[in-house]
């Protein structure tokens, strides 16, 4: 629950001389002349948009007659810029005066501002904005009691307190404000500072909802499509949800033009999909932009269009995107069919750089699609073999035979990551038959020899069990000994397990075997293979 910052926070226009030089200090033409304007000629200056009759008739109001309203409404007129430059610093001079005089909104706007530390305006102050929040809050203002609830809940300017929290987002939902009602809804969901309790954080979601919260109507649209805590009603889900697009939330645009495209409870609808979808893409939604792009190349009804589907896919796939960036790949891999639109030329180098990137990224279907690549030998001379092995491994498990013919051929190339892959594909066969175990043994010993800390994990594990190999303790003890040494965790924790399976003199002859192997090892390959 973050504090949402002044819209002024935001905005990075380059200011007027004027304006520096009134931010400085430096003195403004006076208020025009003449008798002082009533309030009802401000007012209607106000509704015609003359806010420079507004700014002077409320600065001579706030000097003149020292009332905390005109202080107020001044203080947020030059927070504002209205009628003249932007004045943080006289806004905060002034609304101190109103906040002085107790006016609770000249209280929660001066909080507001040394919460978010807009440019040019005081400097953060924490503690001072949950104080003057506090002093509204109490006396019924119920976006102070809303944003104090927020500080509570993140202990931002005072000890965290959950149920402070809740009593304080209680007390803004009763008082009717719209966002206190959303977040109260989502303490009763999480139990948050209050008992778990589905039928209150249904009740107030539905009142944010029905007042316009955006956020509130989709995730009532969502509990209302899946059946999550309310009866099922996918005519209402869909209403919600085109409600909450409509007032501009984005994961509401995203979902809706994902259903108009795979008509998803209601009718197909390409243009609708590419309205909503585009909505969302160009108000910043990566994953709006995955979808559109994929959908740009021809898929649900979408005429394909490379240039506009190469465009999404690669900011989606900068952003992190990995369904963006496999998409991206396999258009680049001749993976997908464009119809009558023009192909762009296979490129294995430009795939395979970005099936990489969707691997970092989390894509399981990128791994499996580069063994299969690497079955079809479409990696070959593109990266060393050892990298593709994992990728063959979970190909071959998922019963590519090009990529555990693969997986065979690199390993009886002495590609040591492959001979461990192979052992533990026939290991993980479902009737693994003795010669199997045994071949996979046999496979396992000449990786651990050549020094792979898994293969040794494993041929430890293959003698403490006795399969493919006759139980033995001691070349157990010894192999773990050895992988743990090249810092696996896994074979230090069985390396125990074997040791309380042992007597003394075997746990020395094992020992006394592991240092051999160093041994051995240090003197060179050839004193390692006698």
């Amino acid at each position: 629950m973050s504090p949402p910052l002044l819209a002024q926070e935001a905005e990075q226009a380059t200011q007027s001389d004027a304006q520096v030089q009134t931010e400085q200090g430096a003195a403004l033409p006076g208020p025009l002349p003449g008798p002082l304007p009533g309030m009802d000629k401000i007012e209607q200056a106000w509704a015609a948009g003359d806010f420079v009759f507004v700014r002077n008739g409320l600065q001579r109001h706030a000097e003149e007659t020292g009332t905390p309203l005109a202080q107020y409404r001044y203080g947020r007129v030059l927070l504002e810029g209205r009628g003249g430059p932007r004045d943080p610093q006289g806004a905060k001079l002034w609304l101190e005066k109103a906040a002085a005089q107790t006016h609770a909104e000249a209280s929660v706007l001066l909080a507001r501002i040394y919460l978010s530390a807009p440019a040019g305006s005081p400097d953060r102050d924490l503690a001072r904005a949950a104080q003057l929040f506090k002093s509204a809050a109490a006396r019924g203002n119920g976006e102070a009691q809303y944003y104090l609830g927020l500080l509570y809940g993140n202990g931002t300017g005072v000890d965290a307190d959950p149920q402070e929290a809740f009593t304080w987002l209680l007390a803004a939902a009763e008082n009717g404000h719209v966002a206190g009602q959303f977040e109260l809804s989502r303490a009763y969901a999480r139990g948050v500072g209050v008992a778990e309790n589905a039928a209150a954080a249904l009740r107030w979601m539905e009142a944010a909802a029905t007042e316009g919260h955006a956020e509130a109507q989709f995730y009532l649209a969502y509990a209302l499509d899946q059946g999550q805590g309310v009866t099922q009603n996918r005519g209402a889900a869909l209403n919600w949800l085109h409600r909450s697009a409509e007032g501009g939330f984005v994961q509401s645009q995203l979902a809706l033009g994902r259903k108009y495209l795979s008509g998803d409870g209601l009718a197909h609808n390409p243009q609708e999909a590419l309205r909503w979808l585009g909505a969302a893409a160009q108000a910043g939604s990566v994953g709006a932009m995955a979808v559109l792009g994929r959908a740009y190349l021809g898929d649900m009804g979408i005429a394909a269009d490379l240039r506009q589907a190469d465009i999404l896919l690669r900011r989606a796939s900068d952003a992190g995107h990995a369904g963006a960036s496999y998409d991206l790949a396999s258009l680049f891999a001749g993976q997908i069919e464009l119809g009558q639109a023009a192909v762009p030329e296979v490129d294995l180098r430009q795939a395979l750089v970005l099936y990489r990137r969707a691997v970092d990224q989390g894509s399981e279907a990128a791994v499996l699609q580069l063994g299969r690549m690497a079955g079809r030998g479409e990696l070959q001379g593109l990266l060393a073999p050892h990298h593709a092995v994992p990728w063959a491994s979970v190909a071959a498990a998922a019963g590519d035979s090009g990529a555990l013919d693969w997986l065979r051929t690199a390993a009886r190339d002495g590609i040591r990551p492959a001979q461990t892959a192979l052992a533990l594909w026939m290991l993980e066969q479902p009737e693994t038959e003795a010669a199997s175990a045994g071949q996979a043994a046999e496979w396992l010993l000449i990786a651990s020899e050549a020094g792979d800390s898994t293969a040794q994990h494993h041929l430890g594990r293959l003698y403490i069990q006795g399969s493919g190999v006759e139980q033995d303790y001691v070349q157990a003890h010894k192999w773990l000994n050895i992988a743990a040494a090249g810092g696996s965790s896994a074979a230090l924790e069985l390396r125990a397990v074997a040791a309380d399976l042992m007597v003394p003199e075997q746990i020395a002859a094992a020992q006394e075997a592991a240092r051999t192997f160093f041994a051995q090892v240090q003197s060179g390959p050839q004193a390692a293979q006698k």
